[in-house]
């Protein structure tokens, strides 16, 4: 754990750089750290009060994930965001800006050569902002979500990865200026799924492609090396 407190002083208090990369299984190659950049937009729909306002998600980052036993990993993530939202009097015409972080758990369930099932929660905070002449606006939310999925090893150097997921997002936006509220919104809780292909680039490096649905409908790209 020492590692990956190292890596979090490192990399993520300077400017708490950004996201969790993709949920798979940790590799098999003696390796306990892994260190990942991750580009991702989504849409989600978010629940207020009488409507929904339809919003979209861009994230940069990086996440730091360590082996604590032979199949559990433990993570720390945290990085940049953007938000913007169509039909919303207080966001229109504008991009929010801010950051997110979160932590993660990860465990392989049933390892076996050509294909393994595997576990994983996560839970992260983020927080976006907008501050103009006569309006700011801060939307903030947690997201809590867990995944169960299969890893399967087509070749050495590609996999294929996909299952389910269930989570849910409680938030707030606050504006304050010309208009003044604040305002609670929900994506309550269901069901989506996920599928992803992980290619192995070098002994120890892999970059791979994840979309998903459900609780947020979008894609992930991420590059990722084991240390």
């Amino acid at each position: 754990m020492r590692c990956l407190a190292a890596i979090l002083l490192i990399f993520i208090l300077p400017t708490l750089a950004e996201a969790a990369g993709p949920l798979v299984p940790t590799d098999n190659s003696g390796s306990t750290l892994d260190f990942s950049l991750r580009f991702a937009r989504a849409e989600i729909p978010l629940e207020y009060a009488g409507r929904t306002q339809d919003s979209t998600n861009s994230w940069l980052g990086v996440s730091v994930r360590e082996q604590v036993s032979p199949r559990v990993t433990l993570g720390i993530y945290g990085g940049y965001a953007w938000l913007t939202q169509t039909n919303n009097p207080v966001t229109a015409g504008i991009e929010l800006d801010g950051y997110h972080a979160g932590i993660s758990m990860h465990a392989v369930l049933l390892p076996g050569q050509r294909a393994s099932l595997y576990g994983a929660l996560d839970y992260s905070y983020q927080k976006m902002d907008h501050e103009g002449d006569a309006q700011e606006v801060v939307i903030d939310w947690t997201q809590s979500q867990a995944q169960l999925g299969i890893m399967l090893t087509l070749t050495r150097d590609w996999r294929l990865y996909g299952g389910g997921s269930y989570g849910k997002v409680d938030g707030e936006e606050r504006a304050s200026g010309s208009v003044n509220h604040t305002l609670d919104f929900e994506r309550g809780a269901r069901a989506g799924g996920f599928i992803g292909l992980d290619l192995n680039v070098e002994t120890d490096g892999y970059i791979g492609i994840e979309a998903r649905s459900g609780l947020m409908r979008g894609i992930d790209i991420y590059f990722k090396r084991s240390f």
